[in-house]
């Protein structure tokens, strides 16, 4: 039986001091402790049932519970829960029916969170996204023992990639950037993507764990001088013993990682690539290191040279650098990579836009509710499947050269000073910048750098006027200003010195009263229609 049981306030400092969220601010926590529910279940009571379709996520606060497994003939118990752990998360990141039954073994107390929520939390809180996969994991590691589920393991194990990509943010971004700046982080990016896709036809079984340890192998550059890896990626050269702290970098990174018990299989193939000779490595650290090879040779951050040229520079080394298998599997995806090679880039820069929510929480929410407007015109508009795609993208991307601007900027709880503000408007032509080196997104590049143009020729970075503007470009100018009208904004404080946003009816009128010389004069009456029938 479930029943709201006590205070927010005792909520808070209930999950202050619980491991999966002690790491969260202050307001996080608040706003966390708004959306659980206290409830309460009698002994014996089933608080979550083997086979029904998850609906929440919980968090033991007194008493404790049974893991139950159904058998042909009774029950088998799995494990035991007491205070401070949870359950339920698996079925809700994978999508899958419960795997277990959990039965209350006296009076239980536990805080309950609904699965939009829990998801919502998952979106955007990538440090709690992580412990939560790594708690289904070894929920998945139990089953997998028990040589149960077979479905829902492979559905997690096929799932790991969006793990990592998405709720492991914190650990990417942070580490990889500090250790040698966004150019490392897309390297090793792509270092993963490429390795995963070689190794599907050397070592299938183990694909995931190459993808996770391309990901992370160059992060233990952390531990150099930050002018050191610079020196090293500009091609300077290096002195024998600065070459030496580089050889390093792979032991550094198993040191950093080794807390992380969900990464040992790939902190073994990071861990191997110190060897000189590829025959003392695991084939797993083989493919990793001809993956990072030819990456080095063709991207445009290093040497940048074109498929052929890298290639050629690997074919050389086939039987004295490199294994020739992972070689002639190198040449087999290489072409096909060039293709992959444009959502990763894309996927980096959406891993970016993710990691702006962790200095400013404002951005992410921001692009994806500008996307949503964006596709609403579009689709009005019946628009051709292609530019909606080409909308959708550059909607979500739009802002993404935010993460070079100072955070004291981007959440100045004031107007900003006319020097803030030219610093401010470097964003647009910086996203822009960053889609340059996606291979034939000369159109989202134009699209991107637009988004705060004028009709009247008065916006910025280019000034351009009336038609000169990219069509997607007026439509996303629209969405832009509506959701930043229609959103909290930190210099946009009530008395009670929280941010305020106007109403749907306040927002279209103040964008009614802009609209001559800002917004295209065609379209404005199509959106304006479209908060009316939505909103009014």
């Amino acid at each position: 039986m479930e029943s709201s049981l006590t205070s927010e306030a005792t909520v808070e400092s209930f999950l202050s001091a619980n491991p999966l969220f002690y790491s969260l601010n202050d307001s996080v926590l608040s706003s966390i402790a708004e959306k659980v529910q206290l409830v309460s279940y009698a002994p014996g009571e089933d608080i979550v049932q083997e086979g029904e379709i998850g609906d929440s996520f919980y968090l033991i606060k007194k008493g404790r519970v049974r893991v139950l497994k159904r058998t042909d003939d009774s029950e088998l118990v799995l494990s035991e829960l007491g205070q401070a752990e949870g359950f339920g998360e698996m079925s809700l990141i994978i999508d899958q029916p419960r795997s277990a039954t959990v039965r209350a073994i006296g009076n239980v107390t536990a805080l309950k969170l609904t699965k939009d929520d829990f998801q919502g939390l998952m979106r955007t809180l990538p440090q709690l996204a992580t412990k939560m996969h790594m708690l289904a994991g070894e929920r998945v590691s139990l089953l997998e023992s028990l040589d149960a589920d077979a479905e829902a393991i492979h559905k997690f194990r096929a799932d790991r990639a969006f793990s990592l990509e998405y709720a492991d943010l914190a650990l990417i971004m942070d580490l990889n950037v500090a250790a040698g700046g966004t150019e490392q982080m897309e390297h090793c990016y792509e270092v993963g993507q490429l390795a995963r896709e070689m190794s599907r036809i050397l070592c299938p079984m183990l694909s995931e764990e190459i993808l996770f340890a391309g990901y992370l192998h160059e992060i233990g550059k952390v531990a150099l001088p930050r002018q050191l890896v610079v020196r090293q990626r500009k091609g300077e050269e290096l002195s024998e013993e600065e070459q030496e702290s580089f050889g390093k970098i792979f032991e550094h990174a198993v040191e950093i990682l080794k807390p992380n018990r969900d990464l040992h299989v790939a902190l073994s193939f990071i861990g191997a690539l110190g060897e000189s000779d590829y025959k003392n490595m695991p084939l797993e650290a083989q493919v990793l290191k001809v993956a990072d090879d030819y990456l080095e040779l063709s991207s445009f951050h290093c040497r940048g040279l074109d498929i052929d040229e890298s290639l050629k520079h690997i074919k050389d080394g086939s039987g004295t650098i490199y294994n020739p298998r992972v070689v002639a599997a190198l040449e087999k995806n290489v072409r096909m990579y060039r293709d992959v090679r444009v959502e990763s880039q894309l996927n980096v820069m959406r891993m970016m836009v993710r990691a702006l929510d962790i200095k400013d929480n404002y951005t992410y929410r921001h692009s994806m509710d500008v996307r949503d407007m964006s596709l609403k015109i579009v689709d009005k508009l019946g628009l051709s499947r292609s530019e909606r795609e080409y909308m959708r993208i550059s909607a979500e991307l739009h802002d993404v050269g935010k993460i070079f601007i100072d955070e004291e900027i981007l959440n100045a709880p004031r107007k900003l000073t006319d020097e803030e503000f030219e610093i401010m408007k470097t964003h647009a032509a910086r996203s822009a910048d960053l889609f340059r080196n996606v291979p034939g997104m000369d159109r989202l590049v134009a699209i991107v750098r637009a988004h705060h143009e004028k009709w009247n020729g008065a916006g910025y970075p280019d000034g351009l006027q009336g038609k000169d503007i990219p069509f997607l470009a007026r439509v996303m100018t629209l969405a832009d200003v509506w959701s930043a009208l229609t959103t909290p904004r930190v210099y946009r404080l009530g008395e009670d010195g929280k941010a305020r946003r106007f109403t749907p009816q306040k927002a279209l009128s103040i964008m009614e009263e802009m609209s001559e010389g800002h917004f295209d004069p065609e379209l404005f009456p199509i959106f304006s229609q479209i908060v009316q029938d939505e909103f009014f």
